[in-house]
Parts: C-alpha cells; structure tokens; sequence
C-alpha cells in the first residue's frame, strides 16, 4: 500500500504522508486526494440517510451513535477506493487539467467522470497538451474515423486522431454559420475528452453527443440519462439530466449548428462568428456552459501550438480540394 494513503479514517500518519507526497510526487498526490474528497463527500450523503431515519430503536444510545459512525466513516472511505461514485476522477481531471468533458457530461454511477468536466480544467488546458501521435506528420492525409458512419467502438487513440477524425463534419456543419471549423473541433474536444469520454447510450454503445446538447421538451429522438457536473454560484454540484442520442458524428454537428440557430438566446454568439473566441465568450456569457473557464478552455485548445499544423493542414486539404472542383 503506498504509504500516502490513508487506509483507515483515522490514519493521520497517512495524511501526514501525503502532505509530504504533494510536494515530491504532486501528480501521485492528487487523485489520493480525490479519494480522501470522495469519502468526505460520501459520508456527508450516509449521515445525512442516517439522520433521515425514524430513532428511538432499541438499541439507540451515544455509544451505538459513537461506533456507527466509526463504521460509516470507514466504508465511506472503503468504496470511495473503489471509485464508487466517479468524484475523484472528477477532481484529477479538474485539479491535472484533464479535459473530461466541461462539467456537463458525465456518465452515471462508476461511469461518472466530468460535463463533465465534464469543461473542468485550468487555464493551461491538458487537453491542449496532449501530444500528437510519435511520427506523425501534420500534413498526413486526413481520414475519416469509424464512428462517422455510426459505429460505436469510435476511441480515437490521440488528439490529432480525434482531429482528422471529426474535421469533414466540423467543417460542414461550421461553413452553414459562417465558422472557422476549427472553433467547433476545440469545443468538441474539450466536451468529450478528445472523443475518450463521449457519454454512453442506454444499450452502452455511444451517444455521438459532442457537444453536451440535453434532451429537452424540443428534442423527440434517443436520450440517455447519466450525471452531469454542473456550477451554481462558482461551486460545481453532480446532477442528474437526459442528453441527446445520435446516429453518428455528423449528426452530432449538424444538430449542434440545428440547436444554435434555433434558440434565440445564441442570437448574438451567432452575430460573431467571424472571431471565433468572441463567438465562444458570448456562447458562455449566453449559458451554454455553467464553467465560468469554459470559453477559454476552448481558446487554449485552439491555440496550442501542437495543434496548429494539424489544423492548417485540413485547411489547406479542403482549400485545394475545392480550387480541383472549380478548375
């Protein structure tokens, strides 16, 4: 056992460790204190069952009461290492700046991770530092991923995999408002983790949803109901909510482009498409998101420099396709 981790709730020597852990091996450190987070969270939720329930039994007595709450506090503890409920990997993602979803799209019971994020990272977006694929070449041909065409097995195994994969469809759906592709490639990375963590449906095959697009009274199709991470007042608070189930990918696009220019509240995001992080603040500042960071998560992803020959590259795959076309 690694001596960082408190294996029994009243284990202060454990705890003492893993204040000396943060500081020699600060990423080891992080998801012991998202385990520790989980178990705090998951004995708020036992007593508060416990006080809900009807007392005066038999056995009732401060001592009963005492060692209860030894046992209570211990199995928070047990199951939160087990990762029962999903919020320690919600708070690695948010602490490490893994982009899980932007806090709005997490999948329900040991499936839950965070819209997550879920839109949950810091200002220097992992997301926007995870590397391209060793060898390869931004000016490789771009080819289009299974899970376009509807497959469900879709788990792009990189950034610049994911990229080419969703590029046609982001560039489709994004030329019908006027927008640089490259815009809603971001955001769909950031929404759903590089396409690792899109949401399941309910027979367990993908959702499609990239964009974290619920399933309210407008939408008749699929649905499927999983935990969402949401941010009142600056504090984030796991939700239950029904999202959106697609065929595919472009179906994704084309009902994410649907759903903006159907609401009167993106009117004015729409009015900036011609800047792409004026689009994004005003899509935030319109309530796409609950993460106050959400726009600028998006713009760092945008950014990164790693990113930029591949997005050049299909750029300029598409500009000479079309310049063929007209010739």
């Amino acid at each position: 056992m690694n001596t960082a981790q408190a294996s029994a709730f009243y284990d202060i020597q454990g705890l003492a460790s893993l204040r000396a852990q943060a500081s020699t091996a600060p990423g080891q450190a992080t998801r012991e204190v998202g385990a520790q987070f989980e178990a705090l969270f998951m004995q708020m939720m036992v007593k508060s069952m416990r006080e809900a329930t009807i007392s005066g039994g038999l056995f009732d007595s401060n001592q009963m009461d005492f060692y209860q709450g030894m046992f209570d506090q211990q199995v928070s503890l047990h199951l939160s290492r087990q990762g029962a409920l999903g919020l320690s990997d919600i708070l690695v993602e948010q602490l490490d700046g893994n982009p899980a979803a932007t806090g709005r799209t997490q999948q329900a019971g040991e499936e839950l991770r965070p819209e997550l994020l879920l839109a949950r990272r810091g200002n220097a977006s992992p997301a926007a530092a995870m590397p391209l694929m060793p060898g390869a070449s931004a000016a490789a041909p771009a080819a289009a991923s299974a899970a376009a065409t509807g497959q469900s097995g879709w788990l792009p195994e990189s950034p610049e995999k994911f990229i080419r994969g969703v590029w046609r469809y982001a560039a489709d759906a994004a030329a019908r408002i006027g927008l640089d592709p490259d815009v809603l490639v971001a955001q769909s990375a950031l929404e759903t983790g590089w396409g690792r963590k899109v949401m399941k449906a309910a027979d367990g095959g993908s959702s499609f949803n990239l964009f974290g697009i619920k399933a309210d009274a407008r939408w008749d199709g699929a649905s499927t109901s999983v935990n969402t991470l949401e941010y009142r007042d600056g504090i984030a608070q796991v939700q239950r909510a029904s999202f959106r189930v697609y065929e595919s990918i472009r179906e994704s696009f084309d009902d994410y482009v649907d759903f903006l220019t159907s609401n009167p509240r993106y009117q004015d995001a729409l009015g900036k498409v011609r800047d792409g992080r004026e689009f994004l603040r005003e899509l935030q500042g319109a309530g796409y998101a609950t993460d106050p960071a959400y726009a600028d998560k998006i713009i760092n992803i945008i950014d990164t420099e790693a990113y930029g020959p591949v997005f050049e590259a299909l750029k300029s795959t598409a500009s000479l396709s079309l310049t063929g076309q007209n010739g």
